[in-house]
This record gives structure tokens, sequence and C-alpha cells, in this order.
């Protein structure tokens, strides 16, 4: 549910595009007073959260409002959509704001601040709030107050009031359905969600999905390449030093197991991430008591040299250890990298399942799901083409709506 304070015509070319950029298969206005839809609008009201809940993945169900001048925005303040890059920036015009229930991703509020953008058009940013931002005897009074100037903008005939007005993004129609006395809007809504399909909400999450994993596969990579470049900072011989000594302790790992095996364990720690670990100059010299003589050493056909690499490990242990100082290492190898080929497999995957769910979508029919509700709900149903409005000259609109002299049936009151 989105909420924008007159007049909507600053808002709806990026209000449209922002829909059909962020996934939604269209938007919807419930073009209503509430003296002709007292039933709808205190529906809509009472029921706001679930009919987020239920449309917000497919449609964005647009609710234009006049304010009291008290809760006007000042003339100096401007409003509209934070800029996605932060800065205290945002898309929107002088007096404005849009309030909307914001998502982890944001998908759009980026869209939108995009289609205002391209306009080279941004003004400093106010505050966008997150739920419906007034009571809901003002949003009734507001909304009531604004259906004129909105049907008016589409070229909506008073005649046709009250009806609820569909926008397919993609096949670029509006559907002009009547809205009857008894007619709860949140089953016509939910009819909808089920003739359209869970394709579109699929498509939705995965590409929610892409995008996340897109953005941590990026933040890994910099992080490996930065630490990368820490690591070209360590002497070249230490690392060397450290897995020599490393394979020549796994010779003697008999005399004295828990020992060695600490030992390698710490040393395979400092090369894998290059930590600093001060307390094994301690350990090692723990690992010279434990050697044998040099004799016995050659006998047992232990290659020379591990009494000097331990003694000069040692030594610079104890002089600073070169990958860090203060205890402060260099050259840490960053957390989750393993990551990163995980994310790469799985982003080749989620490609094929994309493409595949924009086949289906593409082929899903907004003004066709809306027909087939129109004739469950309106039937016996008259359709009629009505003239594009100037703001839309390259749609087509038509008018739903229940065939004259007769009347709804029993069981639609119950709808």
């Amino acid at each position: 549910m989105l909420v924008t304070p007159l007049p909507i015509n600053v808002f709806l070319r990026h209000l449209l595009s922002a829909s059909a950029t962020s996934g939604y298969l269209g938007t919807v206005l419930l073009l209503a007073r509430t003296a002709d839809a007292r039933a709808q609008h205190e529906e809509l009201n009472q029921d706001w959260t679930s009919v987020h809940d239920l449309t917000g993945a497919s449609l964005a169900v647009l609710s234009p409002v006049v304010l009291p001048d008290r809760d006007q925005p000042n003339m100096g303040q401007v409003g509209g959509v934070p800029h996605p890059q932060g800065g205290g920036r945002v898309a929107g015009a002088e007096g404005m704001r849009l309030h909307l229930p914001s998502s982890p991703d944001g998908y759009f509020e980026r869209a939108f601040w995009q289609s205002v953008e391209l306009e080279g058009s941004y003004s400093p940013f106010v505050q966008a709030a997150g739920t419906r931002p007034h009571s809901a005897e003002v949003h009734e009074r507001g909304w009531t107050q604004a259906t004129t100037s909105a049907a008016a903008l589409f070229e909506i005939p008073e005649s046709l009031l009250p009806c609820l007005l569909v926008l397919s993004m993609r096949e670029r129609r509006g559907m002009v359905l009547d809205i009857e006395e008894h007619l709860s809007v949140y089953r016509l809504f939910k009819r909808l969600i089920v003739h359209i399909g869970p394709a579109h909400i699929q498509l939705a999450e995965l590409l929610r999905e892409q995008e996340s994993a897109e953005r941590r596969l990026a933040h890994l990579r910099i992080a490996e390449q930065q630490w990368r470049i820490e690591l070209r900072r360590v002497p070249i011989e230490w690392p060397v030093q450290i897995d020599a000594l490393w394979r020549h302790l796994g010779e003697v790992e008999n005399l004295a197991p828990e020992l060695i095996v600490d030992c390698r364990g710490r040393l395979a720690a400092i090369r894998d991430t290059g930590a600093s670990d001060w307390g094994l100059a301690e350990k090692l010299r723990e690992a010279i008591d434990a050697l044998p003589p040099e004799s016995e050493l050659h006998r047992q056909n232990i290659r020379s040299g591990i009494r000097r690499r331990l003694i000069r490990v040692i030594s610079k242990i104890e002089n600073g250890h070169p990958g860090g100082t203060e205890g402060c290492p260099r050259g840490v190898r960053p957390d989750g990298l393993d990551e990163i080929p995980l994310l790469r497999e799985r982003l080749a995957g989620l490609r094929d399942e994309i493409m595949s769910l924009r086949r289906l979508v593409e082929s899903a029919s907004l003004s066709d799901a809306v027909l087939s509700v129109g004739e469950e709900l309106l039937a016996p149903l008259d359709r009629q083409r009505l003239a594009s409005p100037r703001s839309l000259a390259d749609w087509s609109f038509t008018h739903l709506k229940r065939r004259a002299g007769r009347t709804s049936p029993t069981a639609m009151r119950s709808a």
C-alpha cells in the first residue's frame, strides 16, 4: 500500500515506472468517496496490513489523499523517497511526501528514485514513513477529497465512480472495474492474486536473492583482494619458514604428540590467516627440549636443521611478528572467503531459474485476470472501451460492469 498526498500527477509517471521496475504486475487505485463506498473505505482502513501483505509483492495499491492544512509539509520542505546511496537526498517535489511500507532491499525506493533521477530532479531529504501516516479518520477524509482529482487525472467520468482502476504495466492496459455496494475489496484482491498465480512472486524473491548474493560476492571479492594486497607486505621468507617448520615438526610428532600437534596447529593458523600468536615461542622451546640429540635425529633419518629452524622462528616471534605489530596481525584472512565458490555456483543456478520464471511471468496477463474476476463478480458482464487519458495516451482502457438490469446474486453479497 502506497500513500502520496495530491497532486498525484507529480508522481504518477514515476510511480508507474517504479512499479514496473520493482516487479509489480500493476498499480491499483480505488476511486471512491466514502459516501459511495463506505464499506470499502472502512475495510481498507481497518485491514490495511492484511491488504498490503496480500498485494505487496504483486500489486502496488496506491492511495492518494488530500491532507488538512495542519498536516501539510511546510512550503520549504520537500519529500519523496530516500536516495539509495544516502547523502541526505530524496526524489520528490516541493511540499510532497511519499509514504510506503519499506522493504529490506528497497526495490521500490531505488526504482522510484532512478525514475526521477533520469530527469535530473532531486531534493533534500525530509522523511518517508513506513506505514499509514495518518489516523483512519484523517486518511478516509483525505481519500474522499482526492477522488475527484485522481479520477480527473485518469479522465474517469463521474458516472463510473466508485470503481477500481487496475493499470497493467507490461500490457499498458487499464481496467476500470465497477465497485458494488456489498463487494469486499480484500476478497477481490485475493481472487486477482489467485488468478495471477505465484510465478511473479517467486520471481521477485529470486531477484532479491540474486541481488543479495551479488552484493555479498562483491563484498567478499573486495575483502579477498585487500587481504592479498596485505599479504604482499609480509616478508616472503616468513610464511616459507613457517610452512617448512610445520612440515619438519610432523616428522618428530611421535616424540611429544600433544605438544607437537599443538605447535603445528598454531603454525598452520599463522600460515593460513596471518594471525599473531604471542604464546607460540614458549611452546616451541618445549618442542626443542623434547628433541633427542642430533645424532639420534640423523639415525632416524630426520632431516637436519630442525633445531635451527625452531630457534629462528622463536627469535622472530619474540622480536615482533612480521605479519603485524602490537598484537595486530597483518594480512589476516577475512571470514567468509569460503563462500565465494558457493555464491558463484548459486548465482549461476539463479540465472537459469530466473530466466525460466521470466518466461512464465511475461506470458501472464493481469488484464485477463481482472477480466476473469470481473466475470465472477459482475456476471453477466458488459465490457466497454474507454478513451485513454492524455497522461497515458499509448494505453488502452476498458470498463467492466454488470449488464444493465441484472442485480448482484445473493452469493456475491458474502464476497
